[in-house]
């Protein structure tokens, strides 16, 4: 049993953890019996990404620590590199800063170096969205070398949780759902005016689009990108197209650049957002008539909006789904046909998979009672 108050370090290196940390964030901070700290790093502190760090500071009233280092590229030589400087950062950080737990989460690069700078130190880390599969990224492999270093498991199925202990042989695996779900249950979301008037967005009908390279290669991710704006410029004569940007993965520039490109050749048809912010990013999402790309929230979160997706191409292939994803290939034909049935479908009625329930107080009452 632990004595309080418990330490407790929050790893966070992009908008999109961020976005599911939240209500987990919101019930440590109102856990007298923890004592809670952010550490943000990666892709929060780039300007390229939308510098998503001033979220943190203007949404938590949690001491923060900024762990400064981004890659200089998108080639493997440049991720290997950032992979390398991160761990000693991190070791320099474990070094001044000691926790009672560390919380994770995902299958990031940059999270799976934080994470192994901290088995010489013998740290207490808990792992969230661990025994996932997506085959067409290399994530797998950080989120199950993620997995090896923690010491606690916090995950999002039962099919999960054998995963992990088949990799892990850990006793200490619970079922909690995924905790981004709780956010759209718990947390009131803003309304699509107060959304429209802090981000340049669409006035009519329009699809979501995030899109994301196969960490495969080169010569296949510029075949990728040609497919996917070709069947977006032919979409946007019927419809608006609103963009969030890529995450900073090997080949994202083959898509940033494709975005931007887009975006400037049809103005009035496309619009791109760094990032929203995840409560504007789900009301967008419950705004739209479709999802469309190789992004998570696809498969675990626009079913609770009864949001139809269309997923492309194999970064998510390995995931279970709910009722609502239609799955094509990086082929143009097969992105527009899936589109223009998904637009005119009715909004999708069926059970998420991913929601369970309580997933913040139960991940919690674990750490209170580990």
């Amino acid at each position: 049993m632990e004595s309080y108050p418990i330490k407790v370090g929050v790893l966070t290196s992009n908008r999109a953890d961020l976005g599911i940390y939240h209500s987990l964030l919101l019930g440590l901070e109102n856990e007298s019996r923890f004592e809670v700290e952010i550490i943000a790093f990666g892709s929060h502190l780039s300007k390229e990404h939308g510098r998503t760090y001033d979220e943190i500071v203007e949404t938590y009233s949690l001491k923060s620590h900024t762990v400064k280092h981004m890659p200089d590229g998108d080639q493997p030589h440049d991720i290997a590199t950032s992979y390398g400087e991160t761990v000693k950062l991190f070791s320099t950080f474990w070094t001044q800063n000691t926790y009672d737990w560390i919380i994770c989460l995902g299958d990031r690069f940059e999270m799976s170096a934080a994470v192994q700078a901290t088995i010489p130190f013998n740290l207490k880390v808990a792992h969230l969205h661990g025994g996932e599969t997506t085959v067409g990224a290399i994530d797998n492999i950080y989120r199950h070398q993620i997995s090896l270093a923690c010491t606690r498991h916090f995950v999002a199925t039962e099919d999960f949780a054998k995963r992990v202990h088949e990799i892990t042989q850990s006793a200490h695996i619970s079922v909690v759902g995924a905790p981004s779900i709780e956010n759209i249950k718990a947390l009131p979301l803003p309304s699509w005016h107060t959304v429209q008037s802090r981000f340049q967005t669409p006035s009519e009908d329009f699809v979501m689009v995030t899109i994301h390279p196969e960490t495969v290669s080169k010569k296949d991710n510029q075949e990728f990108a040609k497919q996917f704006f070709s069947a977006l410029e032919e979409l946007s004569s019927e419809i608006s197209i609103l963009i969030t940007s890529t995450n900073a993965d090997t080949y994202s520039s083959y898509f940033q650049e494709g975005i931007i490109d887009l975006k400037n050749r049809f103005p009035g048809q496309i619009f791109v957002q760094k990032s929203l912010g995840k409560l504007n990013y789900f009301r967008a999402l419950s705004e739209a008539k479709a999802l469309l790309g190789n992004s998570s929230s696809a498969i675990i979160e626009a079913a609770s909006f009864g949001a139809w997706a269309v997923n492309v191409g194999k970064r998510q292939l390995g995931r279970p789904q709910s009722g609502n994803v239609i799955n094509v290939d990086f082929n143009s034909q097969q992105i527009i046909d899936a589109t223009r049935i998904v637009i005119e479908k009715k909004p999708f009625r069926g059970l998420n998979i991913y929601w369970k329930g309580n997933t913040a107080q139960t991940i919690i009452k674990k750490l209170l009672d580990a």
